[in-house]
């Protein structure tokens, strides 16, 4: 057997964050090996590459073999065994999470035998876990390796089963233009160039924003802009002058406006009365 346990955050943490990585393993298992009755508080996924065996969760018993693969969810009970004459192989990946767990209750509505797994390609999946199973040590290299072998499995899942896209949530145009809005408010953007990015015409855009949020693309960005201003004055020695560039301004003057206009505060004025901290933040 080989086995790698990623620990630069213990499972508590792992489980209350978004997807991360517990362990990737893989082994030839002996005849009759079994594993179980047991569980763990993370999820376990097996992809069978040689071989056959049997599964037992949630009171039903599922015979496997190569393409197969079978899913444990974190905190429950079950029990495997490989087959005495022609014993399976297998390798593994354990995660945790709370996209993790969304993740999984996709895969349990979308999977016609909800725990188990049929036609993969495992020889991929096991390609792919090879290269976590094989690190050794301790340190945040791993962890990032061993979380990019996590997302590459579940990218994987996603191309290979029928159905898991329909399952997800499919972001709205005003959803994404949000998402692409908060990513580039720093930046003198306009709302044409937004509109070109989703390739739809900037009135379109402006009226289904309008419909989600109740207030148009440029009037979220400036609002982006005054509240990340406000945190600077807050919390940096920056001037005023460095912090308006940084939001994408053209001058100081035109940001002082806009900043007067949205708080009723010159921003001199308002770092003074709404100092914080004297540790500058990072301006990025």
């Amino acid at each position: 057997m080989v086995e790698f346990y990623e620990t630069s955050y213990d499972i508590p943490a792992k489980q209350h964050s978004d997807m991360e990585s517990i362990l990737f393993g893989y082994e030839n298992c002996a005849p009759g090996h079994s594993y179980g009755p047991t569980f763990r508080p993370y999820h376990l996924f097996h992809f069978v590459t040689k071989g056959s065996g049997k599964l037992d969760i949630s009171g039903r018993s599922y015979n496997l073999s190569k393409g197969d693969a079978f899913l444990i969810p974190a905190e429950m009970m079950s029990y495997y065994e490989a087959s005495e004459k022609d014993p399976w192989s297998y390798s593994w990946m354990g995660t945790a999470g709370i996209r993790a767990s969304e993740n999984v209750r996709r895969i349990l509505r979308t999977a016609p035998e909800n725990y188990v797994l049929r036609n993969l390609d495992t020889d991929k999946y096991a390609a792919s876990i090879k290269k976590a199973a094989t690190l050794t040590g301790t340190g945040f290299r791993n962890y990032f390796l061993s979380e990019m072998v996590l997302y590459e499995l579940f990218a994987f899942l996603e191309e290979d089963l029928p159905g898991m896209e329909k399952t997800g949530h499919t972001p709205s145009l005003a959803e994404r233009v949000r998402s692409y809005l908060n990513a580039k408010y720093t930046e003198n953007l306009q709302v044409q160039q937004a509109a070109d990015h989703f390739h739809v015409h900037p009135n379109h855009l402006s009226r289904v924003f309008r419909e989600a949020y109740g207030i148009t693309p440029k009037q979220y960005l400036l609002q982006c802009k005054t509240e990340k201003a406000k945190q600077l004055l807050r919390e940096s020695d920056a001037p005023v002058s460095l912090i308006s560039i940084s939001l994408g301004f053209e001058d100081q003057h035109a940001f002082s406006k806009l900043f007067r206009k949205y708080t009723g505060y010159a921003p001199v004025k308002y770092r003074q009365e709404h100092r914080q901290t004297a540790y500058p933040v990072q301006i990025q």
